[in-house]
């Protein structure tokens, strides 16, 4: 867990005996694995990974928006909290996307969770 420096108030992170400042190896992933879906979906990614007003991790210039997770573990939690937050943060005409990478397993495997009227309509443009 982090805690700030009494002096300069950076985030500080305990590993075994040591102290090391900067960011943890898990802000070092989140954020490698957001530039990767940025470059490989086409877009960019958010300001200060969507705290400000800029919501959710990534946004593609083709009208979606992505919120990124990973795990180092074989399962992954999914709430429904999670889902409908990314669809909330998503102004039309753009498409939520939640992604999950499982960095575990190598090579690391990404899976994509979209809402089930997004799914239709992807269905319905393979039967024009």
């Amino acid at each position: 867990m982090p805690y700030a420096c009494a002096h300069c108030s950076a985030n500080l992170y305990k590993t075994g005996s040591t102290v090391k400042k900067g960011k943890s190896d898990d802000q070092k992933r989140s954020k490698k694995q957001e530039k990767a879906a940025a470059k490989r979906l086409g877009g960019r990614v958010q300001p200060a990974s969507g705290a400000g007003r800029a919501k959710g991790d990534v946004r593609a210039d083709w009208n979606a928006r992505v919120e990124c997770k990973f795990t180092r573990a074989s399962s992954f939690t999914l709430k429904l909290s999670e889902l409908e937050k990314i669809e909330r943060e998503a102004a039309p005409p753009e498409k939520p996307i939640f992604e999950i990478e499982f960095q575990g397993v190598n090579p690391n495997k990404r899976y994509a969770v979209i809402p089930g009227w997004l799914l239709d309509h992807f269905l319905s443009l393979e039967e024009e």
